[in-house]
């Protein structure tokens, strides 16, 4: 349930605040009261106040300068100026400087209060919905930019994968660019041995090389032996979730592969068959990976998949010839 609005009434009159209370807190709303500008002021700092009531001429600090204080510290709130000196001046002069509405006292209709009040606060509520809508087009807007920023570096890449014949190459260029424009910590490309059962590391990069010379992954087990057995890729967005912690340990016992907070690995397919697995951990920048860097590391991977055919087909004429 929301809170009902919060209004602070500023009026050295008892008979005039205690009236305003009474109207206020009949409708539900909660209600402070302060006899000066001067006990007002240190309340805008502890409190989230909705509309403030002041009456215009104050002892010490006036009602409109206490307005000024008001909006640097709560900019959203409303301001009502009430005063029975109701000359075309004072109203002009409230309303020019910030004041959302001037009521004269007495107030001999308690209509005229609550539909100020009930004014103030539709108002507000719709520049908040106004703002959250400004928000998700801004949100919106930023998916979009980083969309296109990657399908970008996707091209990029792929001039790059291209550019060469020598498979190794290609092998070494995928796992080390798809790791930077992650801005991942760790990566490596695993390959099944000639009796399709096992995966060793061909390529990796973050990783000191002599921990990967001897590993062995069985095919099915680990993180990117379910990947290279499911031909699908696979996001962990959390090192912690018990779903992937075995698969985890049975990849990485030392802790040397794959780094927090969470890791990527998609298939490497070659003339349609799965060829290994490229995995890359740390997430993006410290941060937890998305579908959309998973999707991104899938288009790496396909386009990866095509150059190397192709570097195949250079082989065999050159082998032919």
């Amino acid at each position: 349930m929301a809170r009902p609005a919060h209004i602070l009434i500023v009026d050295d009159s008892h008979s005039s605040s205690s009236k305003l209370t009474e109207i206020l807190e009949a409708q539900g709303y909660l209600v402070t009261v302060a006899k000066s500008a001067e006990d007002a002021v240190p309340l805008f700092s502890s409190h989230e106040f909705n509309i403030v009531i002041t009456e215009l001429m104050l002892p010490g600090m006036s009602g409109l300068n206490m307005m000024k204080i008001l909006k640097e510290k709560l900019p959203d709130c409303d301001v009502v100026i009430i005063s029975s000196n109701a000359s075309s001046f004072n109203t002009l002069k409230s309303l020019r400087q910030g004041a959302y509405d001037f009521i004269v006292k007495p107030i001999d209709d308690e209509a005229v209060l609550y539909n100020v009040v009930e004014r103030a606060l539709e108002k507000q509520e719709q520049a908040r919905k106004k703002q959250l809508l400004v928000n998700e087009l801004i949100e919106k807007n930023k998916g979009l930019i980083d969309s296109l920023d990657m399908l970008k570096t996707v091209n990029q890449i792929c001039l790059i994968l291209t550019s060469t014949f020598d498979i190794a190459a290609i092998l070494q260029k995928l796992t080390e660019t798809a790791t930077e424009h992650l801005r991942a910590l760790r990566g490596y490309l695993l390959l099944l041995d000639k009796t399709g059962t096992q995966l060793s590391v061909k390529v990796c990069t973050g990783i000191d090389p002599a921990s990967t010379a001897k590993f062995r992954l069985a095919m099915g087990t680990g993180i990117s032996g379910q990947v290279a057995s499911s031909g699908k890729p696979l996001i962990v967005g959390s090192m912690s979730d018990e779903n992937f912690v075995e698969a985890i340990v049975d990849e990485d016992p030392t802790g040397n592969l794959l780094a927090s907070p969470s890791i990527l690995s998609v298939p490497l397919m070659v003339n349609g068959r799965v060829a290994g697995a490229l995995t890359i951990s740390g997430g993006c920048s410290g941060n937890p990976f998305t579908e959309d860097h998973l999707e991104f590391l899938t288009m790496l991977s396909r386009y990866a998949s095509t150059a190397i055919e192709k570097a195949g087909v250079v082989y065999n004429l050159k082998k032919k010839r």
